[in-house]
């Protein structure tokens, strides 16, 4: 309690609101990538656009998935998972501060503060990078304060971040204080201990001023390692149920090396079964040969897939890259190229708290985009849509769109993302639901429990009309007894439920028939 308290009345104390995890949701995305600053190689959750900006920062110069996460959020998305890729041996930013020294009476000379517990301090950023080079702290030391007290003011500036003031902070404890308040710096204690001294051995008033240098981001040689770490322990987080990689592309790694890394998160994501891959393709580097292009394009899609262990429909190809309006760059070239994945995942999150996951995540504006990268005609959509590569396309009046709803799988069963999805959140469901049953008696009861708990979900995708049938009965059907459980398998400790679902097909193409009379009259049939 503080003091103001012990006066009757009204406080407010403002507190962060606990995160709540729910391993239920299928809203939630994941992204790996270079950010300008946090914590490297560890997942972290994040609520929000704010939320991001606290723990990696805001927009840099050169990293991509900066700006597909704004996407992200700017399109409906409220929760990401976000790990931080630096390259090889990245460096913080750094200097040291001498605060005073100490006497032969083991008491700071006259002309040093007292009230400070250590002679030095290592100021350090508080993550790797070159973000905080140029990065300048200002301590001012007052010998009374306005308790009568020793203290101290910081102030940490760095360009690209908001100012951080801590006013009144105790000089015994200052590295307690601000490791604990800011997100730009740490201090390291690094000199020696300092015994109480009278509080008029100080001067009134002293003021430093530091200044950090010799932070880098790293170069190339780690990349392919720890992308693959981040997609494992992104792997490992329940509530993940979209997976991008926006940058891949912008970094030094060879061809097999990038496909090796998206086998291994498709691979993954079909194993898990209750996530999606969101898969980007590169821009073309000549707008000369923007045909050969698009032949190249349509070409490395098929190797992809047909280079996949598994099935690839645990993935979705979106495809041109859009243009962002960029504060970073000048009047005369305001805009930025970013990969769709961001914006879309955005827009899936968006419709699944909306509509559910079984919505196909098409006919979705895209919010934070000006115009696609490319324009293709009617052919070459054709051939992109034959192979599974969902579009961005901008319509007059209607702004951009995602138009496409398909995996990467060219068999009719596992084609639709909505299909997809749907069965995502069945999964989810089925573990929250058997989780708690493991060690239940294997009998009747629990298999009761297990159908109960798989048909409330799909009777709500039923009514949602994500399935097909006039009834629930030719919908779904869902069995759990003796029958796809026998004897044997109940001795083993096991129990096994038959799930059958109807899913209703996308619709994709609208054929109108058009007929001229006779007398000059126009007819239009739907066949």
């Amino acid at each position: 309690m503080t003091p103001a308290q012990t006066i009757p009345g009204l406080y407010f104390i403002a507190e962060r609101r606990l995160q709540s995890v729910s391993p239920l949701r299928t809203d939630i995305a994941a992204f790996i990538g270079p950010t300008r600053r946090g914590t490297e190689s560890k997942v972290v959750r994040v609520e929000g656009w704010r939320g991001y900006v606290r723990e990696f920062g805001g927009l840099p110069d050169r990293a991509t998935l900066p700006y597909s996460i704004r996407g992200y959020f700017e399109n409906g998305g409220e929760v990401a998972y976000v790990v931080r890729i630096c390259g090889k041996d990245p460096e913080t930013a750094k200097d040291d501060w001498i605060v005073g020294e100490i006497d032969g009476t083991a008491c700071w000379t006259s002309d040093s503060p007292t009230g400070f517990s250590r002679t030095a301090y290592e100021i350090t950023a508080s993550s790797p990078g070159s973000w905080a080079n140029g990065l300048s702290v200002s301590i001012t030391y007052r010998n009374r304060g306005p308790a009568s007290e020793p203290d101290a003011d910081i102030r940490v500036l760095v360009q690209g971040e908001n100012v951080e003031h801590f006013a009144g902070v105790d000089p015994a404890a200052i590295d307690q204080e601000i490791n604990g308040r800011s997100v730009l710096i740490r201090m390291i204690p690094a000199g020696a201990s300092v015994l109480s001294c009278p509080a008029t051995a100080g001067p009134a008033r002293k003021t430093w001023e530091k200044r950090l240098n010799g932070g880098t981001d790293g170069r190339g040689g780690d990349y392919y390692s720890k992308y693959k770490d981040a997609l494992i322990q992104v792997g490992d987080e329940i509530e993940v149920a979209l997976v991008a990689i926006p940058g891949l592309w912008d970094h030094e790694v060879s061809n097999d090396e990038r496909n090796d890394l998206l086998h291994f998160a498709i691979d993954q994501a079909e194993q898990l079964r209750d996530r999606l891959v969101l898969v980007d393709l590169p821009r073309p580097k000549n707008n000369d040969a923007f045909r050969t292009y698009i032949k190249d394009a349509v070409a490395s899609v098929r190797a992809l897939r047909s280079s996949l262990d598994t099935a690839s429909r645990a993935a979705a190809l979106y495809h041109p890259s859009v243009w962002v309006l960029d504060p970073l760059n000048e009047i005369i070239a305001p805009l930025r190229a970013v990969p769709p994945s961001g914006h879309v995942a955005g827009v899936i999150s968006r419709m699944d708290r909306e509509r559910g996951a079984h919505h196909t995540p098409a006919n979705g504006t895209l919010f934070d985009a000006v115009d696609p990268t490319e324009t293709f005609k009617p052919p070459e959509q054709a051939q992109f849509n034959d192979e599974g590569v969902n579009l961005v396309r901008c319509f007059p009046g209607r702004g951009l769109q995602v138009w496409g709803g398909r995996t990467l799988e060219t068999d009719k069963a596992g084609m639709y993302i909505a299909h997809r999805r749907l069965i995502h959140r069945l999964v989810r469901t089925i573990r929250r639901v058997a989780d708690p049953l493991v060690f239940e008696t294997n009998g009747p009861e629990l298999w009761l429990t297990i159908v109960r708990g798989i048909t409330t979900v799909l009777l709500e995708a039923y009514r949602a009309g994500a399935l097909k049938g006039a009834r629930p009965e030719e919908a779904f059907r869902v069995t759990c007894d003796a029958t796809t459980t026998p004897v044997e398998e109940q001795e083993l400790g096991r129990a096994f439920c038959a799930i059958e679902i109807a899913p209703a097909v996308p619709m994709e193409f609208i054929t109108l028939r058009v007929v001229l009379g006779g007398e000059g009259s126009l007819e239009v049939f739907e066949p």
